[in-house]
């Protein structure tokens, strides 16, 4: 425990039990029964903290982890379950409304964040194509991340409660915007040209669109704390260009290489799309809210559909991207201390990464596309009827395959053994 391949299991199993309480909470809501709010909180916190945060510690763990010293060990072993004590607490603090309890997870989600982020920048400056502009990056990423956890400690303590509508913003959109964001696009850049065993098409393409990135976040973040549309507007078509531009680049290197498909550039690629998708969307609902008659009407279910293109359509395919590149090469270089015999197991645990990656992809995707798809219906249908309905049930079990059969291809990573360990095995039964 501790170890790369612990954060990584355990994140899963975090989004894999948040992933069903926010389906149920969306066909509880399409159903005319939502959820109570305390149980939104739960999914959001299990989800982004218990999962997406522990598997990108797990992932920045997986790349040093055969340069850790032993001695280290320990204190690994202690930040993995202080980790995961403080997403619980999070959690349990949300679902009985306990502000003490959120505090003190808050306090101890920090301090256990702090030797986290070392490790990462130490693993970062090993990977190919590591420059100084992404040591800014992930150093202002880290910040954004720390400042969202402790405006959540003001909040659960309502110390200050004239400002907590502002505070609010301010807690979801520094971790979301700015924190996630930075480091899913910086790693996306780092970790794609990897996986394609050639070097970025434009370095300097790529690092233009990474020192104009965080500048068209600020103003984003700036436009929802001052509740400007026109700010929000004009710092979302930036970046909106900016992201067309860091696609492109990273498009261009992909076809350079041949167009390769494998289960790691797939699902990163495919977060690309998301991304872009996510910001055009954005720029449509600005334009629609700053119009003296809204063009389309904006509800609860609109607002799910849209975040959860972030979330499950950016985050979670870049997540699953990430899983499928690290964890063969981690498991090989564990397991198989022989350096000739070890790319023969390498393969065996890539060729499992990409068995079904096309539908695991596919039923992702348009799961959360789906989303959309009801929200939108509702412009022109009742919320009853058996189209919505359909449509509700059809993207439910779309998300849940996607995740099933990514759940069922770690597990088979994680099981397969060597061969050479499976011949002793069989020699001694």
């Amino acid at each position: 425990m501790g170890s790369a391949l612990s954060f990584h299991v355990t994140g899963w199993a975090w989004i894999v039990i948040s992933a069903l309480l926010g389906l149920a909470g969306f066909i509880g809501i399409v159903r005319g029964s939502p959820l109570p709010a305390e149980l939104r909180l739960v999914h959001v916190h299990g989800t982004l903290v218990g999962g997406v945060l522990q598997i990108l510690i797990g992932l920045y763990l997986a790349s040093a982890e055969q340069l850790q010293p032993p001695t280290k060990r320990a204190g690994r072993l202690l930040g993995f379950f202080g980790y995961n004590v403080a997403a619980s607490g999070l959690v349990l603090g949300s679902a009985l409304r306990n502000g003490d309890l959120m505090i003190a997870a808050g306090v101890v989600l920090v301090v256990v964040m702090l030797p986290s982020a070392r490790q990462a920048f130490r693993t970062f400056r090993t990977w190919p194509g590591w420059t100084s502009l992404y040591a800014f990056l992930f150093a202002l990423a880290f910040l954004a991340l720390s400042a969202s956890v402790i405006l959540g400690i003001l909040l659960a303590g309502r110390w200050l409660p004239l400002w907590h509508g502002m505070l609010r913003l301010a807690h979801l959109h520094s971790g979301l915007l700015i924190g996630l964001v930075l480091i899913g696009v910086a790693s996306i850049q780092l970790g794609l040209p990897y996986s394609l065993h050639r070097p970025l098409k434009s370095p300097g393409l790529g690092q233009a669109a990474l020192l104009l990135l965080p500048a068209c976040l600020a103003g984003l973040l700036t436009g929802f704390l001052l509740a400007s549309v026109p700010i929000q507007l004009t710092a979302g078509t930036g970046l909106f260009i900016v992201l067309c531009l860091y696609a492109a680049n990273l498009l261009r290197t992909w076809s350079a290489a041949g167009q390769p498909g494998s289960a790691a550039t797939d699902h990163l690629l495919t977060a690309l799309f998301f991304l872009l998708l996510t910001a055009l969307i954005g720029l449509a609902v600005g334009y629609n809210v700053l119009s003296s008659v809204p063009i389309m009407p904006y509800g609860t279910l609109h607002l799910i559909a849209y975040t959860h293109q972030a979330f499950i359509g950016f985050l979670l395919h870049a997540i699953v991207g990430g899983l499928a590149l690290t964890l063969p090469s981690m498991l090989a270089r564990h397991r198989v201390p022989s350096h000739k015999k070890r790319p023969a197991y390498q393969a065996e645990l890539d060729s499992i990464m990409n068995r079904w990656h096309t539908i695991q992809i596919a039923t992702l995707s348009f799961g959360s596309l789906g989303l959309a798809l009801v929200a939108s219906l509702t412009w022109s249908l009742p919320l009853g009827s058996p189209g919505i309905q359909a449509a509700s049930w059809s993207s439910f079990a779309l998300l849940l395959t996607g995740v099933t059969l990514v759940t069922i291809k770690l597990t088979q990573v994680i099981a397969t053994r060597p061969a050479s360990d499976r011949s002793s095995h069989e020699h001694k039964v």
